[in-house]
């Protein structure tokens, strides 16, 4: 399979948010999402190695990726690709500046599925 030059950015908004590159909602799930972006799975996987864009990565990084993707996948359903394509663009920004804070000694997965909006609790 001859690979396309996946951006991160079309990554993240794949894998993260469930964009497709058409800015349509769609699950993608690693090996989905590698023929979506005409790429081999493991190339893929070596890809998002590369970037920090690992799941065994992003749980290091203290950033809402299931808040994230929920919103992404409202506004895709809302039919809007230019807010869709902005609020992906936002998204990106701001999780490469909290991967700044990338700690692998942290576990910042531990989302409340049953409540991703709540606010962060203060200590």
């Amino acid at each position: 399979m001859a690979a396309m030059d996946a951006t991160p950015f079309q990554i993240f908004c794949g894998y993260y948010l469930g964009l497709d590159l058409q800015w349509k909602y769609r699950f993608f799930n690693m090996h989905s999402l590698a023929l979506h972006l005409e790429m081999d799975p493991q190339q893929l996987r070596d890809r998002m190695d590369d970037l920090r864009l690992a799941p065994e990565d992003t749980r290091h990084v203290d950033y809402n990726l299931a808040k994230a993707h929920a919103i992404a996948q409202e506004l895709a359903d809302e039919g809007q690709r230019l807010d869709v394509e902005a609020f992906a663009k936002k998204t990106f920004e701001e999780f490469q500046q909290a991967k700044a804070g990338y700690d692998p000694n942290q576990d910042f997965e531990n989302v409340d599925y049953d409540d991703i909006f709540a606010k962060k609790k203060e200590n």
